[in-house]
């Protein structure tokens, strides 16, 4: 998988936690219609500039940046980064600002990483063990 994939992978999962699957289902498909050749994740992370103009056929301008900001935030949280404002952010990457490019692939990043630190804790946690024990013990869950 290619970093880019990765990055979208990771766009798509956050979309998913904020929208819920169907209500991302219909957005993929309407900003699908503006920019068939490549996935909306890809576009926002290649060309914010186009993947808001994709925003504003549904939303509208002003739809349209409080969706972004939305987006940004929920990521920025789920980073546990306390540093970046979702609004200036969102701004920069509608200009098109290269630093907001990467501040974004580096916001990915730490998703990312958070999310493994996160897998391996639920792993080593001795008292999730215990508690999956008792739940297979009542047939719950294992094999």
């Amino acid at each position: 998988m290619s970093e880019e994939d990765r990055y979208a992978s990771i766009l798509r999962s956050v979309l998913e936690e904020l929208l819920g699957s169907s209500a991302l289902k219909v957005l993929e498909y309407q900003l699908s219609k503006s920019y068939p050749e490549t996935s909306p994740y890809k576009l926002l992370l290649r060309d914010p500039q186009l993947y808001y103009n994709a925003l504003t056929s549904i939303f509208g301008n002003e739809g349209s940046l409080i969706f972004l900001k939305l987006i940004l935030k929920h990521l920025i949280t789920r980073s546990g980064t306390t540093t970046i404002d979702p609004d200036t952010l969102a701004r920069s990457l509608i200009r098109g600002e290269k630093d907001a490019i990467n501040t974004l692939i580096q916001t990915l990043e730490k998703v990312a990483n958070f999310r493994d630190e996160a897998n391996l804790k639920i792993i080593e946690t001795p008292q999730v063990l215990k508690e999956a024990e008792k739940w297979k013990g009542m047939g719950v869950g294992g094999n």
